[in-house]
């Protein structure tokens, strides 16, 4: 036998959020527009308070901000840059930053809504209120919150347990939902930094066909949405497991299985460990240790192709360059090719040959509203510092002239240390 990771990666075709990630982007547009429009009004503290409320709502509004004109150097146009730079610094700080975010939320009578803002802006992560999906009633309760320097999961699990709610990883948006009814014991949940380790369960197997005894242990490692992960890395050698008798509990593995790409769909990996059984006569695991690194990606390229019926064409930020090779229309599936180049023997270019796929792209129009990857890819080549890939977007409204392509790339990777202990677990 050997270790188990189960991940919800969904194979290679990635569905696109439904109506609720379509519903809450409109709003969102909406609310942009609004306050891009008061940025021009007569008032000097109408313009202001605009100007500060585009940067409260984060880095999601970076792509809903109208394109800069060279022409134009008016007031409100000064104003719309002077916004893109200050969440382009906050979505570079936030998606590079392997630290926990960082949550103070304190007051009575706070609304949900309220503190769901607050939980969101200060962490740099996006959270779904999923209760109108589910056909239940959306309250909006005050909430008597004293949540001062928590980390992101910690003030998320709290909020929810005070709200009567429960968090929900898999959204298949890249945000955390929030679901009706009560969270379960944060009894078996640890922290360490963004990420939240679940031990959802213990069992043990009696195969009577090869005559073997062994256990399980499910886990679940969920991580801040803002980091993307691309790696997982179980350093099984220093996996450690002991009972109530001091007696170790060897794991059951092999290497193969040890390192598992992420994609960020769904910000949680379900990992199964296999481990030997532990004596007949104990009763508690004394301790259960796992390490791994998380590697990351870091220092986030953006590139914007604006016509997506030009072909070859290529742009470069720094060290990195990509290039729009074409786009073409095949009834109802849109295929864009593009390819990469890094700097030979570089950290990023080494995880991406060992398939770390994890980049952000979407089509966007004019108006700031965007068409995001809703297909597949696959890739077309690998030749010396260069990386190809073919991505498909599928029922696209308009045509390729109503678009551009932005495609957003790490220049480097990070690797973050993930190290839990979970103590007296009661076996079955």
């Amino acid at each position: 036998m050997r270790l188990g990771i189960a991940f919800a990666l969904g194979g290679l075709i990635i569905l696109a959020a439904e109506a609720r990630g379509q519903t809450s982007d409109a709003a969102l547009r909406d609310r942009v527009l609004q306050l891009v429009e008061r940025l021009g009004a007569p008032k000097l503290e109408t313009r202001k308070g605009a100007e500060e409320a585009l940067i409260k709502l984060g880095p999601r509004a970076l792509p809903l901000l109208p394109e800069a004109k060279p022409s134009k150097s008016d007031e409100r146009s000064e104003r719309v840059e002077r916004v893109r730079a200050a969440l382009l610094e906050v979505e570079r700080q936030t998606a590079s930053n392997p630290n926990a975010g960082r949550v103070t939320i304190q007051g009575k009578g706070i609304r949900l809504t309220e503190a769901l803002r607050m939980l969101q802006t200060q962490s740099g992560n996006l959270v779904t209120d999923l209760r109108e999906q589910e056909g239940v009633e959306t309250t909006n309760p005050a909430l008597d919150l004293d949540l001062k320097d928590k980390t992101f999961f910690e003030a998320l699990d709290l909020l929810a347990r005070d709200a009567e709610l429960s968090p929900n990883f898999y959204t298949g948006d890249g945000s955390i939902g929030l679901m009706s009814g009560a969270s379960s014991s944060l009894k078996w949940i640890r922290y360490q930094g963004p990420f939240r380790v679940t031990l959802r369960q213990v069992g043990t197997l009696q195969d009577f066909q090869s005559g073997t005894h062994a256990a399980n242990l499910q886990l679940e490692v969920a991580w801040e949405p803002r980091l993307r992960p691309m790696l997982l890395s179980l350093k099984t050698d220093e996996l450690s497991i002991l009972d109530d008798r001091d007696k170790k509990v060897a794991p059951q593995v092999m290497q193969e299985g040890t390192e598992v790409p992420l994609r960020p769909e769904n910000p949680v990996a379900e990992l199964n460990l296999n481990v030997d059984a532990p004596d007949r006569a104990a009763r508690l695991l004394k301790s259960v240790k796992l390490k791994a690194d998380v590697t990351i990606p870091a220092d986030l390229k953006l590139f914007r192709f604006p016509s997506l019926t030009e072909r070859n064409v290529s742009k470069k930020e720094g060290e990195i360059e990509v290039t729009l090779q074409q786009a073409e229309v095949d009834e109802q599936l849109w295929k864009v090719t593009i390819e990469m180049s890094y700097p030979e023997g570089g950290a990023a270019f080494q995880s991406y040959q060992q398939g770390l796929f994890n980049n952000r792209l979407w089509l966007q129009k004019a108006d700031g509203s965007r068409f995001e990857h809703n297909g597949g890819f696959s890739s077309t080549g690998a030749e010396g510092n260069k990386l190809g890939f073919e991505y498909l977007f599928v029922d696209v409204p308009g045509k390729l002239d109503d678009y551009q392509f932005v495609y957003e790339t790490p220049s480097k990777v990070v690797v973050i240390p993930l190290e839990v202990e979970f103590k007296d677990v009661p076996l079955p």
